[in-house]
């Protein structure tokens, strides 16, 4: 199965964060890559409130000497703030003090200042496995295929504010910056 081709809910919807090293170069297959195995990524569970992925418009009027109205261009616009509120759970975010692609615990990842490869998953169902590999991966199995379409972007976990409850689960602000463009979406086909 390749992209969803009907319009749904995003019933199931993810968001994980590379191990590995961000590619020297951006293509489709090295950003794929650093998913390609579970030992890549760490998922980041528990997401209560997704936020918008994508360039958001930002649309200039410039007026034109001799004209009745303005023209509108596109031009560049400012990366949107990306900020997801999770279902706190403090061992999944606990602090190791090591490297997190050595850890692979979040806690490591908050504020450590470096770059790193998040794919944002938008499925209509839970798939096998969020990793990209063609089998039993995000894409699902040739008898069990899962449309999926993926987007990509490289950033930091800048900051973590814990909001504690007395009448709700205790939930957190997890605040993530955009080094880069937003790539996608791609999609994984199921190969066996």
């Amino acid at each position: 199965m390749t992209f969803p081709t009907s319009i749904s809910a995003a019933q199931f919807s993810a968001l994980a964060v590379s191990r590995d090293a961000v590619p020297g170069s951006i293509t489709e297959a090295n950003l794929k890559t650093n998913f390609a195995t579970a030992a890549d990524f760490v998922e980041i569970k528990n997401i209560r409130d997704m936020p918008s992925f994508g360039t958001p418009a930002n649309i200039v009027k410039v007026p034109v000497y001799g004209q009745a109205q303005t023209q509108s261009i596109g031009a560049q616009s400012d990366a949107p703030d990306l900020e997801l509120t999770v279902n706190y759970i403090p061992s999944e975010w606990a602090k190791v003090d090591a490297s997190f692609a050595t850890t692979g615990t979040l806690g490591d990842a908050v504020a450590d200042g470096v770059s790193k490869v998040f794919q944002f998953a938008l499925l209509p169902a839970k798939p096998p496995a969020l990793t990209t590999a063609a089998t039993a991966g995000v894409g699902g199995t040739v008898a069990a295929p899962v449309p999926n379409a993926l987007i990509y972007f490289v950033g930091k976990v800048e900051s973590l504010l814990v909001n504690p409850s007395r009448d709700d689960a205790s939930t957190a602000t997890v605040a993530l910056s955009i080094q880069s463009d937003f790539y996608g979406p791609y999609t994984v086909t199921a190969t066996s």
